[in-house]
């Protein structure tokens, strides 16, 4: 995997953003997942050399950056397979007295950026407060991912909401976070997933308090009716 040359043309002149769309358009998707890998490694070899004076040579780089990719590669391949089993189940409502966050992150590739979007609910299902924000800048989906739902999280803060379970897309961010939160590995996820797809015609971040967007409404009535039926 990814055994060949890398190459491609860059302008004369480019910062690192440039460089990255220049990647974009020039290579395919998995020499350019390499390409990311490996700058990745070469950061972590310059500060494996700063800050302990530890030498990291180029093929124990290109090695490490290759096997992560294949590790990657079937890692979301199971992930894949777990997801479709998964889309099968409905929204899980919280315990009385606890508020959900859903959050998810969409990518545009036309654009070149995430939108972002997080929805609080309690065990009814009724909206406490929602949020949609587009990033203008080029990031991984899992900073993507982690970004909403720190955008989620501050929202239920402040609003006044202590006791939260998360829920997302990416479980892995929030294995990561070191909170006293819930956490729910449920992933149905429709009404977070179209605010972050609406926060791709955004220019700015736009919170609604104590509601949601009228257009993602259908998605969270389906989920109210779900919960009353089952």
């Amino acid at each position: 995997m990814c055994d060949s040359l890398i190459q491609f043309q860059l302008p004369a002149q480019c910062n690192f953003k440039e460089f990255l769309l220049s990647a974009n358009d020039a290579l395919s998707s998995e020499n350019l997942e390499f390409l990311c890998i490996l700058l990745w490694r070469i950061w972590f070899r310059r500060n494996k050399w700063i800050h302990e004076k530890i030498w990291l040579d180029d093929e124990s780089c290109f090695s490490w950056a290759r096997q992560h990719l294949t590790d990657f590669v079937e890692a979301n391949c199971r992930k894949g397979d777990s997801l479709k089993k998964a889309t099968v189940s409905s929204w899980q409502a919280p315990e009385i007295g606890v508020v959900k966050v859903n959050s998810d992150a969409a990518w545009c590739s036309n654009l070149k950026q995430f939108g972002l979007g997080s929805v609080i609910r309690d065990y009814t299902g009724k909206v406490l407060g929602s949020v949609a924000t587009p990033i203008h800048s080029l990031v991984s989906v899992a900073v993507a991912e982690s970004w909403a739902l720190e955008k989620g999280i501050s929202l239920a803060k402040h609003l006044g909401y202590s006791t939260v379970i998360l829920e997302s897309d990416c479980l892995g961010v929030i294995k990561a976070l070191e909170s006293s939160t819930l956490h729910d590995s449920n992933l149905s996820n429709q009404v977070a997933h179209n605010l972050a797809r609406l926060a791709l015609s955004l220019e700015n971040e736009q919170i609604w308090p104590s509601g949601i967007p009228e257009r993602i409404i259908p998605f969270v009535s389906a989920d109210i009716q779900q919960l009353s039926s089952s």
